[in-house]
């Protein structure tokens, strides 16, 4: 058989072209669709949630207006009112004679009487009398007050022991042996516990 080449070569059949995306439109359109569509259905959910909340809720009264507090004090304070009287001289008070009394009370109704000192030396035989000592610097000045009142004149002395702890101590002048022994014995009768030192 012999061709014809004049003509050419038959014609192919040419398939026809589909534009290129067109799938991709179309799931684009149906998302955009299946989103819009459970968007929508959500809101008619809440809308009905929202309803059915609004119904199980009792109705609530008008604004009513409370009413104002009454206070009970102004009338009770002037019916509790209690009315001091004036101020009085005090009656005098008999005291008891002496022979009435108890020698407890006779020795705290007198004044302690004032402790004659002697006067002061200085020398090789001298003494110092130590009245006590304390921790505190508070006692060891209430100690030296009433000594004050007896007559005595102290000082307070800081002394620190070898463990480190602060001594307060009250302590006379320097007196001769005799003068000092004698200031002892009076501080005994007062009902301290003094201790008679060579002076340094």
């Amino acid at each position: 058989m012999v061709r014809d080449y004049r003509k050419g070569a038959p014609p192919r059949s040419r398939k026809r072209e589909q534009p290129r995306g067109t799938c991709a439109f179309w799931l684009l359109v149906g998302a955009l669709l299946g989103g819009f569509g459970v968007g929508l259905a959500w809101m008619r959910d809440d809308r009905a949630t929202a309803q059915v909340a609004q119904r199980s809720q009792p109705a609530e009264p008008q604004h009513q207006e409370r009413p104002k507090p009454k206070f009970d004090f102004y009338s009770l304070l002037p019916e509790e009112e209690v009315v001091v009287p004036a101020e009085r001289k005090p009656e005098p008070v008999a005291l008891p004679t002496p022979d009435q009394q108890t020698p407890a009370q006779v020795a705290n109704a007198t004044p302690q009487a004032a402790i004659s000192v002697p006067q002061t030396s200085s020398g090789p035989n001298s003494y110092v009398i130590q009245v006590a000592s304390f921790r505190a610097n508070n006692d060891a000045e209430r100690l030296k007050a009433q000594l004050a009142l007896l007559g005595v004149q102290t000082s307070i002395q800081t002394a620190t022991a070898a463990n480190g702890q602060t001594y307060y101590r009250v302590r006379t002048g320097a007196f001769a042996k005799g003068d000092a022994a004698a200031l002892q014995a009076k501080l005994k009768s007062k009902g301290h516990k003094p201790l008679m030192m060579r002076a340094q």
